[in-house]
């Protein structure tokens, strides 16, 4: 039985697993991975320290974090980060893991292993977030409620004067002249197409296509498509908080910026489309607009189920 070196909180209970296999192999690290959370649920449960999901998928400012573990203590939520094989490598990750916390918050990482990563010093740091994908999947239907692009989130807050809206307006500049090829990227995640030509302005009537989603964190979305107004995301008003919201954003743009260097399309010339055009002017009424935050919020998109 081996007792794993952390940086857990001192009442912490201690862990110890017995048959870890020092190997990189995905199987095994697989098993060790399972290994582990087993031996954390048992420990933890005596101690009052709940296991709330394994292998979780955290939206921060960089990207996705993946994450084996969380746990709810008594002073709030942590992210268990497990190393069985304690090298330089494990060490790179986890203080990238540890400076990812500092810069943006949302996640509290704690580290075990088979020896102390703290006292491992790495030359240099890799990237430990995914910017690559959306991480979403088709749902079959979307829960009841509203959604919605944008809602304030304080009295007297403008949709024109929040972050959500410099984030929106970047993603229509981004793809200005190619919401279509957009829209296909995100059907080629969800596996509803199989190469990017299926779908085209000639198989599209003038039409809104809404397809309920499931985000990263389990957040409902409805992702919604018109030659009109391009590519649009509503979000379930009482699942998803405003921070979640600018998270998912920023990880859309994040990845249509990566799609169009790895496509070679960042110095094509474009037209203004007619969703672009639609935006731009949206975004002209709503600066002078004195209605309230509902009103922006149907002007924007909003989505009843």
């Amino acid at each position: 039985m081996q007792e794993l070196f952390t940086n857990a909180p001192a009442h912490w209970p201690k862990v110890c697993i017995e048959g870890l296999i020092q190997s990189n192999a995905p199987e095994v690290k697989a098993a060790n991975r399972l290994m582990f959370a087993t031996t954390v649920e048992t420990v933890f449960r005596k101690s009052g320290i709940q296991v709330l999901e394994a292998d979780v998928l955290r939206l921060t400012r960089e990207g996705v974090l993946e994450i084996p573990l969380r746990v709810r203590a008594e002073d709030g939520e942590y992210d268990l980060f497990f190393y069985p094989i304690a090298d330089e490598k494990a060490a790179a990750h986890y203080v990238a893991v540890h400076e990812l916390a500092q810069k943006w918050g949302r996640i509290r990482p704690v580290f075990y292993s088979t020896d102390d990563l703290l006292a491992i010093y790495p030359e240099t740091l890799e990237p430990v977030t995914r910017r690559d994908r959306l991480y979403i999947q088709a749902a079959l239907t979307a829960p009841k409620g509203q959604y919605a692009m944008w809602w304030a989130q304080e009295p007297g807050e403008q949709f024109h004067y929040s972050s959500t809206y410099d984030l929106f307006d970047r993603i229509y500049r981004e793809i200005n002249g190619l919401e279509m090829r957009a829209f296909a990227l995100i059907l080629l995640e969800l596996g509803m197409i199989q190469e990017e030509y299926e779908f085209t302005a000639s198989t599209f009537t003038d039409s809104v296509v809404e397809i309920p989603v499931e985000g990263p964190e389990g957040v409902p979305i409805i992702l919604s498509f018109s030659q009109h107004r391009g590519v649009r995301f509503h979000f379930h008003v009482d699942r998803a908080s405003a921070e979640y919201r600018d998270l998912f954003l920023n990880l859309f743009l994040m990845r249509v910026k990566l799609w169009r260097k790895e496509a070679d399309l960042e110095q094509v010339k474009r037209l203004d489309s007619p969703s672009y055009i639609w935006w731009r002017e949206l975004g002209k009424r709503l600066r002078l607009s004195t209605s309230s935050s509902e009103h922006a919020i149907s002007a924007v998109g909003s989505v009843k189920r």
